[in-house]
C-alpha cells in the first residue's frame, strides 16, 4: 500500500540529511563540500527504495540534465528488488485481462524469472500451447513513482538557487521523467513500439523481434513470444554454436544505424539482457526504453556524423547552435574554440580509433558549456550509443562504430532524382521566401515616411553619388530578377505537384522545363555577381 505523502516526505527528509543533502532542504545544514559527492546520492537513492532506484536510473539515461559524475555513478544501480507474491501477480493478471487464468493460460509459473522496480515477469504456456513470457507491473509503482517525482519537485522549488549545480535544470528535468515515466509504465506504449518496430524492419533479415499477443496486453500486462537464444555477451557459447562474434557485432551496428538515420526509431536499451542470438539472428527483446527522433533531427545528426568525419569545425559550429536551444549568452567564438579543441584532441587518431559516444558527448558537453541545451533525442541516443559501444566491444573489440558509419553513409548515399526532392517544402519555402521578399517594399516605404515625418534620422555621407546610383540601379535589378526566378522555381513546383501536361515516370515535363529555365537564370545571376566582385 502506498504510503501517505506525509510519511513520505519524512522518510525523503531523513535520508536527504543522512547523506549529506540536507542543506537542499534546510539552510540550517552545511553543504561542506557533499553537494558534489556522486556516490552519496547513490546511496540515498537505494536507500530510499524502489522508485528512487527508478528515478536514479532514468536520470543516469539523461546527459543533458546530470553532470557526468552524476551519470557515471548512477549508472550502477541495480534493478534487483524484491519479487511481489504469485497471488499479487495471479489478481492484477485477471483484472486487467477480464478473465480467470485458466481461461487463456495453460499453466504460469508462479516463480518469477525476474523481478525489476517496474515489473516482474513469469514464464507461461497459453492454451493452444504457445510459450510465452508474461510481464506484470509492480502493484501501485505509479503512484509511488509520481508521488516521490512531486515531492522533489517541491525540494527542488525551495532549494537555495546556489545549489541547482547538481541537476542543471531541475524542475524541468522532473517534468521531463514526469512525462518519460507516464509513457514508460503503460505497457500499451510498449507493445505499440514492438508492432512499429518490426514494421520498420522488416526488410532487415538479421533483426528478430518476439510475437506480442496484443488480445492478452493491457496498461499493466505485456504477453509476448518466449525466444530462446543465446545472450548475446555469452561471446563462448555463441563460438561453439557456430556464430562468429565479430560477424554479430558488425551486423548489430548496421541495423542500428538503420534504425536511427533511416527509420528514426531506435532501441533505447541494448544493453545484453536485451539481446538474444537465435536462428542467425539477433532478437531485441524489451522495448520499454525506445527513442525516436523527427525527420528534421534525422537530417541534423546526418550533417553532425558528415561534419565530424571530415572534420569541418564551421559546420559543425554551425549546426550546434541551429540545433541547440539557447539557456543564457551564447557567443559564437568561445563555441568554435572549445570544438576547435575537441577536434584537436583527436587529430591524431583515425577515424576507426574514435568512440563515436565519447565523440557526441564532447560535443554536448562543448554545447552546454556555452549555453545550448541539445535535444532530449540526442541525449537519450548519446545513452544508447554507449551502451551499444560496450556490446560490440565485448563482440570485437577491432570493431568500430565510427568506421562503420563512415561506410554506411557512403553506400547509402543517394544520387540526386527529382523524386527526392520534398516538393510540398519546397513549394511552401518558396512561397515563404516570396512573400518575405514582396514586403520589402512596404518596409522601406514604411522607414521613408518616417524619415519624412521627422520620426527618424538618417546620418548619410554619399560620395560619387552618380556611381553609388548606377550600383544601386544594378543591385535592385537582381533583386526583381531573382523574385522572378523565385517565383519560376514556385511555379515549377506546382506544376509538377498537380501532374499538369506531358509526363515522364509520373512527373511532368512542364515543372522539369520550369526547372532547368530557373537553373540557367540562377547560374547566369551568380556568375553576375561573382564578375562584380560583390559576392
Amino acid at each position: 500500500m502506498i504510503k501517505k505523502r506525509s510519511e513520505r516526505v519524512s522518510e525523503i527528509v531523513k535520508s536527504f540529511t543522512k547523506f549529506g543533502f540536507g542543506f537542499l532542504i534546510n539552510k540550517k545544514f552545511k553543504d561542506d563540500n557533499q553537494k558534489n559527492n556522486p556516490t552519496k546520492l547513490r546511496l540515498m537513492f537505494e536507500e530510499l527504495g524502489t522508485s528512487f532506484v527508478k528515478l536514479g536510473q532514468i536520470l543516469s539515461t539523461r546527459t543533458n540534465i546530470l553532470p557526468d559524475e552524476y551519470i557515471k555513478e548512477l549508472s550502477k544501480l541495480q534493478d534487483e528488488t524484491p519479487s511481489f507474491s504469485f497471488d499479487i501477480a495471479k489478481e492484477t493478471l485477471q483484472k486487467e485481462l477480464g478473465k480467470d487464468l485458466d481461461e487463456i493460460f495453460l499453466t504460469v509459473n508462479p516463480v518469477p524469472i525476474a523481478s525489476a522496480s517496474v515489473s516482474q515477469v513469469h514464464e507461461a504456456t497459453l492454451l493452444n500451447g504457445d510459450n510465452v513470457i508474461v510481464k506484470i507491473q509492480r502493484p501501485e509503482i505509479k503512484e509511488s513513482l509520481l508521488q516521490d517525482i512531486d515531492i522533489l519537485t517541491d525540494i527542488f522549488r525551495k532549494a537555495p538557487k546556489k545549489y541547482m549545480d547538481i541537476l542543471l535544470d531541475p524542475i524541468d528535468a522532473l517534468k521531463e521523467i514526469k512525462s518519460t515515466t507516464l509513457e514508460e509504465l503503460d505497457f500499451k506504449n510498449e507493445a505499440k513500439a514492438m508492432l512499429r518496430f518490426k514494421e520498420e524492419n522488416a526488410e532487415i533479415r538479421c533483426i528478430g523481434l518476439p510475437k506480442i499477443y496484443i488480445n492478452y496486453s493491457s496498461s499493466k500486462v505485456l504477453v509476448q513470444e518466449k525466444i530462446l537464444g543465446i545472450k548475446v555477451d555469452n561471446k563462448s557459447k555463441l563460438e561453439k554454436n557456430g556464430y562468429i562474434p565479430k560477424d554479430i557485432g558488425k551486423k548489430l551496428i548496421l541495423s542500428y544505424l538503420y534504425q536511427v538515420f533511416n527509420n528514426g526509431f531506435f532501441h533505447g536499451d541494448p544493453h545484453p539482457g536485451n539481446l538474444l542470438i537465435s536462428d542467425k539472428k539477433i532478437y531485441f527483446i524489451d522495448f520499454g526504453i525506445m527513442g525516436s527522433l523527427s525527420k528534421q533531427n534525422q537530417k541534423y545528426l546526418n550533417e553532425l556524423l558528415k561534419a565530424l568525419i571530415i572534420k569541418d569545425i564551421d559546420k559543425l559550429v554551425d549546426l550546434i547552435l541551429e540545433i541547440g536551444i539557447s539557456f543564457g549568452d551564447v557567443n559564437r567564438n568561445s563555441l568554435y574554440y572549445d570544438v576547435e579543441n575537441l577536434f584537436n584532441s583527436y587529430i591524431h587518431s583515425s577515424i576507426s580509433d574514435i568512440k563515436i559516444s565519447d565523440l557526441f558527448s564532447d560535443i554536448l558537453k562543448a554545447a552546454n558549456k556555452n549555453k545550448l541545451k541539445m535535444p532530449k533525442e540526442f541525449t537519450s541516443l548519446l545513452k544508447s550509443l554507449l551502451i551499444l559501444e560496450g556490446v560490440v566491444i565485448n563482440l570485437a573489440p577491432e570493431l568500430s562504430i565510427m568506421d562503420i558509419a563512415k561506410d554506411y553513409f557512403k553506400e547509402n548515399t543517394k544520387a540526386f532524382s527529382l523524386k527526392d526532392i520534398d516538393l510540398d517544402y519546397l513549394a511552401l519555402s518558396g512561397y515563404s521566401l516570396l512573400k518575405t521578399s514582396l514586403s520589402i517594399p512596404i518596409k522601406f516605404e514604411e522607414v521613408l515616411k518616417n524619415i519624412l515625418a521627422g520620426r527618424a534620422k538618417l546620418n548619410l555621407e554619399i560620395v560619387d553619388f552618380n556611381e553609388k546610383w548606377l550600383d544601386f540601379n544594378k543591385m535592385v535589378n537582381r533583386v526583381v530578377f531573382a523574385l522572378v526566378v523565385g517565383a519560376m522555381i514556385i511555379a515549377s513546383a506546382l506544376v509538377i505537384l498537380s501532374g499538369k501536361g506531358p509526363t515522364i515516370n509520373g512527373i511532368s515535363m512542364l515543372g522539369i522545363g520550369g526547372f532547368l529555365i530557373s537553373g540557367v537564370f540562377s547560374l547566369w545571376l551568380l556568375i553576375s555577381i561573382i564578375k562584380s566582385g560583390n559576392l
